[in-house]
């Protein structure tokens, strides 16, 4: 254990930034909130990105999180005269 501390002490900056590599890829790693996700996630995403620095990860409110994408996916075929599909989100618990 002795020798991993020391590691540690004799390359701070180095562990430092590898820390911080490793903090960024588990926040990027996290799946983005659905529109069947609890509050909670979709907080507590929201939260983790920010302090990543992915704040345009942490804003993001595409078509693919809203509650209304089936009603979107619909309206797009309709204009290209397309019959409507039925699609089905996963309700996914984080």
């Amino acid at each position: 254990m002795s020798a991993i501390w020391n590691f540690i002490v004799n390359h701070q900056v180095l562990c430092t930034l590898g820390a911080g590599y490793a903090w960024s890829a588990f926040i990027s790693a996290l799946p983005a909130p659905t529109a069947g996700s609890s509050t909670m996630y979709k907080f507590w995403f929201s939260f983790f990105n920010y302090l990543a620095a992915n704040i345009a990860r942490a804003r993001d409110t595409s078509v693919e999180s809203s509650p209304n994408f089936q009603d979107a996916v619909n309206m797009h075929l309709a204009q290209k005269g397309e019959n409507k599909v039925v699609v089905t989100i996963p309700e996914t618990k984080p």
